[in-house]
């Protein structure tokens, strides 16, 4: 069944007609929406305040007219000279002559001074005109969330949110950034994980990795390094992708250990991959290492990753070796073996309830040492969505933290590489 908000073919106007369908069914919430986009309590009585779409205020919409730029995505007016006028971008950059054009279009019809507001995914165009206001529609969607608990409207248009993101992604429609948030995996038996609902989350999560002060310090994320040109489907819905490092600026991805997030139907997971191409190789770096100096590297890693397994219930650091092949470039890898442990194993650590297994250590060593193929290593930190903190934007501190005790096989990648 179609959705109530979907009737209209461009992103920009389906969306505006969410949020303006949402108010008009929901009165209450007008004027504290209005005083936050325009920053002013100065608005006319609620019951004065009409809303229009694809129209222009104090006339009747007119529907022959909907790809006429001259008329707002949305407006509120009154019955004397007040208005106030909305542009949506979605896909489209702003553009200042079209700003004007609805601002003479409104003064035709009686309001000389209208308000504007530009909703956009996209920084706001310099020279905005005096009296443009620009919110992103993230923020829009952050001040509903605020105000969940209203009405059945305001969780119908916050629902309806995720819902277009997801599926303007998975068409790979060009959505020029992000129009939500990220506020945890709230995923549940009622509410089970979908690889549309991974794929809108990570866009979303690497956004905010790229802005994590700790993670740009602690491990040199690059802020403006590009994840991967495709997030496929993996088996039972998977979804995965990478924040680069700084020093792989310019270079592919797979020559440099990287950050990688993961989701997976049950868990999302924050790892460091060292990938089999990286510059000077495993093999050696393992020789001149010595399997005692990986095992101490090993030890600092889990000594530095249990306060933040201690967070989350049900959590493992994992470490893993890989070999895969494919047919080729285009088709899938195929997983010729796996070697996966959890990391307190090859540890003694007194106290804990996993059995010390030193053989572990031995089989990792030495299938890396002895390689004759290609073999990819990386700890992984599983993160299951069923611990509470998975299901709050605090999930996101957790995985950098992770990421952050992880610096020593980061160190241990790029050993060689930077000096």
């Amino acid at each position: 069944m179609r959705n109530l908000f979907d009737q209209y073919e461009q992103a920009e106007n389906r969306l505006t007609h969410a949020l303006m369908t949402t108010l008009h069914n929901d009165r209450k919430l007008i004027r504290p929406f209005l005083g936050w986009l325009l920053g002013t309590k100065q608005l006319p009585p609620m019951k004065a305040i009409r809303i229009g779409q694809q129209q222009a205020p104090g006339t009747e919409a007119d529907t022959d007219k909907e790809d006429n730029e001259g008329l707002p995505d949305g407006c509120f007016f009154d019955d004397q000279d007040w208005a106030v006028l909305i542009e949506s971008k979605v896909q489209a950059a702003a553009s200042l002559a079209q700003l004007e054009r609805h601002r003479r279009l409104a003064a035709r019809y009686g309001y000389p001074s209208p308000s504007m507001i530009l909703l956009a995914v996209d920084p706001p165009p310099k020279g905005l005109p005096a009296d443009t206001h620009f919110r992103a529609w993230r923020e829009v969607y952050d001040w509903f969330c605020h105000r969940g608990c209203w009405s059945a409207w305001v969780l119908r248009f916050i629902d309806y949110m995720q819902v277009f993101e997801a599926k303007m992604l998975a068409e790979d429609y060009n959505i020029r950034g992000t129009l939500t948030m990220f506020s945890g995996f709230q995923f549940s038996e009622e509410n089970p994980y979908t690889y549309r609902e991974g794929k809108r989350l990570i866009r979303l999560m690497g956004q905010e990795f790229r802005k994590n002060k700790r993670l740009l310090k602690r491990l040199s994320i690059d802020p403006d390094g590009k994840g991967r040109p495709a997030l496929t489907k993996g088996d039972a819905g998977t979804v995965w992708d990478i924040v680069p490092l700084k020093v792989a600026r310019d270079h592919v991805f797979t020559a440099f250990p990287h950050a990688t997030m993961v989701l997976r139907p049950c868990e999302a997971a924050a790892a460091i991959t060292i990938p089999n191409a990286i510059k000077g190789g495993i093999k050696n770096r393992l020789r001149r290492t010595g399997k005692d100096g990986f095992a101490s590297l090993l030890a600092k890693v889990g000594a530095d990753l249990r306060p933040v397994v201690s967070k989350v219930p049900g959590s493992q650091p994992m470490i893993y070796i890989k070999q895969r092949h494919s047919k080729s470039q285009r088709s899938p890898a195929v997983t010729d073996g796996v070697i996966e442990v959890d990391l307190r194993t090859l540890l003694a650590t007194n106290g804990s309830p996993l059995k010390h297994q030193p053989g572990w250590l031995d089989a990792i060593d030495g299938v890396l040492t002895a390689k004759k193929t290609n073999i990819q290593m990386g700890i992984e930190v599983h993160l299951p969505y069923a611990a509470p903190v998975m299901q709050t934007a605090r999930a996101l501190d957790i995985m950098a933290e992770a990421w952050i005790a992880l610096r020593p096989l980061v160190e241990f990648g790029l050993a060689g590489v930077v000096e």
